[in-house]
């Protein structure tokens, strides 16, 4: 990867809401399923876990998008955690290792559009764990997990304006605040 510049997390959030915000699946999600009234409640309170407004942000570009974005580290999001057996260490790679995800995602009509099309410089949202030399991935699986299926059928995709990462660097005791995010997960209550 290769710094482009500082940024800030009011920055990295309002991109995060361009992509997300007036999506009806994401609002759905937000008010339905997680119990927020509204997406910006949900997202917001996902970045308060991780102290996203006191980190120093900057953004980066991938050289390798192919091999870079599929070492990332899922979030620790029980929606993907739950997909694999030890919570906070599996890599995308990791998870279309196991036959099951990769038949499932591979059928997912999302997944398949991103493979197709993939959204010319669109911007994911890290944490770097400096302490084992990983990023873990806060916002873009998704599309995380499309590069990885495109890697893993050898389908090309066209990196013309390359993606990009909003990255952060999380300190202190990171096993234990990546489980306390885990356990309580994002929804409105509990």
């Amino acid at each position: 990867m290769k710094l482009i510049r500082p940024t800030t997390w009011p920055e990295t959030f309002e991109n995060w809401s361009s992509r997300e915000a007036s999506d009806p699946g994401w609002i759905h999600c937000a008010t339905q399923i997680k119990g927020w009234p509204d997406w910006q409640s949900w997202r917001n309170f996902t970045a308060e876990q991780f102290d996203a407004q006191n980190l120093d942000w900057n953004l980066y570009e991938f050289d390798n998008p192919m091999k870079e974005i599929p070492e990332m580290l899922m979030g620790p999001f029980q929606g993907w955690q739950s997909r694999v057996k030890t919570p906070n260490t599996a890599t995308f790679n990791d998870l279309i290792d196991l036959p099951s995800q990769m038949k499932y995602w591979s059928s997912v009509e999302k997944i398949r559009s991103l493979i197709e099309n993939f959204p010319q410089g669109t911007e994911l949202i890290g944490l770097i764990r400096e302490d084992i030399d990983k990023i873990i991935c806060l916002e873009g699986h998704h599309r995380a997990v499309s590069l990885t299926i495109a890697d893993r059928i050898k389908q090309p995709i066209n990196f013309e304006n390359p993606p990009k990462i909003a990255l952060a660097k999380i300190t202190g005791d990171i096993d234990k605040k990546l489980t306390d995010i885990l356990e309580r997960g994002t929804s409105k209550t509990f």
